[in-house]
């Protein structure tokens, strides 16, 4: 081989190279905390056992392990056969076995058969046995049920939607609908309420305080209303 083609054939390689895996070293401004740089395309058994070695990449583009995915930022698609794990930021369609899990803000689709897990906030579309989150904005469907902070959303349970503080939106639970203060819709087959702005459907519905609501269902009680206890139907307006 001539030197001219080795020259060639060298940068070549290289130009590869850099655009599978390329550090970020110039601008850390789009960069994860803790990110050695960022590639296109993650593959392997699990994290760090994958092309490129180790936890610390951004990805941007696609996302692919056996067993458990794990980065630090990623843009893409990820396909994990039993878990996957984000860092610092998800912006894309993640797709597992067993768990999606979130450490920050979370925005796109989660699919599992497990449970969608978020240390603050997921927005889009997350459907899975279980889900756990700060707070969630859009769909969210559990064939068991959530766990939320807040909430701005249509929820679907097969058991269980369960907030501490403030859901704005539908809630649908075979079983129990049960949050602080709600504003909405609550269908299940029991909805309790502290505060109630909207309407309870179901065969006991529970409210403390209702400035604005209607209940439907075989047992209706608001606490602050003249008549607390009604059948069929009781209201404030």
């Amino acid at each position: 081989m001539s030197i001219r083609k080795f020259i060639v054939a060298a940068a070549a390689i290289a130009a590869i190279s850099t655009a599978v895996a390329a550090p970020a070293e110039e601008d850390l401004s789009d960069q994860g905390i803790g990110a050695i740089g960022w590639t296109p395309v993650q593959i392997g058994l699990f994290a760090p056992v994958s092309y490129p070695w180790g936890f610390d990449w951004d990805v941007k583009g696609l996302e692919i392990d056996l067993f458990y995915a794990e980065a630090v930022r990623l843009q893409g698609l990820s396909i994990s056969g039993v878990a996957t794990r984000s860092r610092d930021l998800f912006k894309g369609f993640s797709v597992t076995g067993l768990c999606n899990w979130h450490d920050v803000d979370a925005f796109g689709v989660d699919i599992t058969l497990g449970a969608n897990l978020c240390h603050e906030g997921f927005y889009g579309l997350a459907a899975g046995a279980f889900s756990m989150r700060q707070d969630m904005a859009g769909i969210d469907i559990n064939f068991v049920g959530c766990y939320e902070k807040t909430s701005r959303s249509l929820k679907l349970a097969g058991m269980c939607n369960f907030s501490t503080e403030e859901v704005k939106g539908m809630e649908v639970a075979l079983g129990l609908n049960m949050t602080k203060t709600f504003t909405g819709l609550q269908m299940g087959g029991i909805n309790f309420a502290h505060e109630l702005t909207g309407a309870q459907i179901g065969f006991f519905n529970i409210a403390e305080e209702c400035p604005c609501g209607l209940q439907l269902g075989l047992i209706n009680i608001i606490m602050d209303n003249k008549l607390k206890v009604l059948p069929i139907t009781n209201f404030y307006f």
